[in-house]
């Protein structure tokens, strides 16, 4: 078995950039695909961060850590451990939720490969979430790190100081012996990728009569997940949503549920006319409160030789999609600047209210 007192080597680095998202976005119970971080660009088209493995070194027992780490900067000149967790769907992973690490173990396969990727799934804390998180625990130790701003609670000055829309994994090797719960850690393999950044959307105008709805187009057996953000939307009152047909009275309610105050989510319909040919139909889709209409805009149904749930699960899933990320840029700014926790699965609202 070779030495364990090298770097390890990362041969695909985490891409620079990345849309963060929340719990609400990537819950599987919700049948939504994991967001993995991806890998930049590289010569063996890895698809996720991957490390180089010798050969030569024994599996059995060996485990590489991976823990998510701040950067260090000016005013804080130490790292520490990031505040957003980490995770991934494997189930053989060992998990230190403390520490914000998971440990992943080497395989034969993996030995004879000569490498080593990782699916890894971050989640970004809310505002509240990141309020009561406390203070944040220095790298390698179980001590609390100094404060570096006045005031600890303040979701904002955290993120601001300790620049949280930045961060970097740290690759060590571990060794797993009897009766331990977790690996021990050889520092001298220790590797730190490079920095990864949150990217940032263009703020969107406050504009108070605006009704927001991502995306404004669906296919026409139905099944899109929409956003859908509305000014006027009283969380007190009574709501039903429905598309308006010209040829039918009848007006089929859509079972919603709350992200925010002012922000729905829903699962498109069928549309409700029958298709003709390869053309597409514009409904108005209308929300009402106490018979009073709040909210009115045009929903554009795909034909289905223009669209299908396959091309629209590769558009929400491609790690380069600018059109996700613009589309999801909703419900980040309202999650932020509402300073709510509220997601999806977190509270529900039945429209027969």
């Amino acid at each position: 078995m070779a030495q364990l007192n090298i770097p390890l080597r990362i041969i695909a680095q985490p891409k620079a950039l990345y849309r963060e998202r929340y719990s609400c976005e990537i819950d599987q119970s919700r049948k939504q695909s994991p967001r993995f971080i991806r890998a930049e660009t590289n010569p063996s088209r890895l698809e996720y961060p991957t490390i180089e493995i010798p050969q030569q070194w024994d599996s059995q027992g060996l485990y590489i850590r991976v823990t998510l780490v701040t950067v260090c900067s000016k005013e804080v000149p130490v790292r520490y451990i990031h505040p957003y967790p980490i995770d991934t769907t494997q189930s053989n992973v060992i998990k230190d939720v403390k520490r914000n690490t998971l440990y992943f173990p080497i395989s034969k396969q993996e030995l004879n490969d000569g490498c080593k990727s990782f699916c890894i799934i971050r989640k970004k804390l809310t505002q509240v979430e990141l309020k009561n998180y406390g203070q944040l625990s220095l790298l390698n130790t179980d001590e609390i790190g100094l404060l570096h701003i006045d005031d600890s609670r303040d979701p904002r000055k955290i993120i601001d100081i300790y620049q949280l829309k930045k961060s970097q994994f740290l690759f060590s090797v571990a060794e797993l012996c009897d009766n331990d719960l977790f690996p021990g850690t050889y520092d001298e393999t220790s590797v730190y990728s490079e920095i990864m950044t949150a990217n940032t959307t263009t703020p969107i105008k406050n504009d108070e009569s605006k009704v927001r709805c991502v995306p404004q187009k669906g296919c026409w057996q139905g099944g899109d997940d929409i956003l859908m953000v509305i000014p006027k939307l009283d969380k007190r009152k009574a709501c039903h949503i429905y598309f308006e047909c010209s040829s039918s009275n009848t007006k089929s309610q859509i079972p919603f549920e709350f992200v925010d105050m002012k922000t729905i989510a829903f699962t498109t319909p069928p549309c409700p006319i029958q298709a003709i040919g390869n053309q597409n139909i514009e409904l108005p889709l209308v929300v009402s409160q106490k018979g009073e209409e709040i909210a009115r805009l045009n929903f554009v149904y795909e034909s289905s030789d223009r669209c299908s749930n396959d091309d629209m699960n590769f558009l929400f899933d491609s790690p380069d999609s600018s059109t996700t990320d613009e589309q999801y840029s909703l419900l980040d700014m309202f999650l932020d600047d509402t300073d709510t926790s509220m997601c999806a699965d977190d509270l529900q609202y039945d429209v027969n209210y």
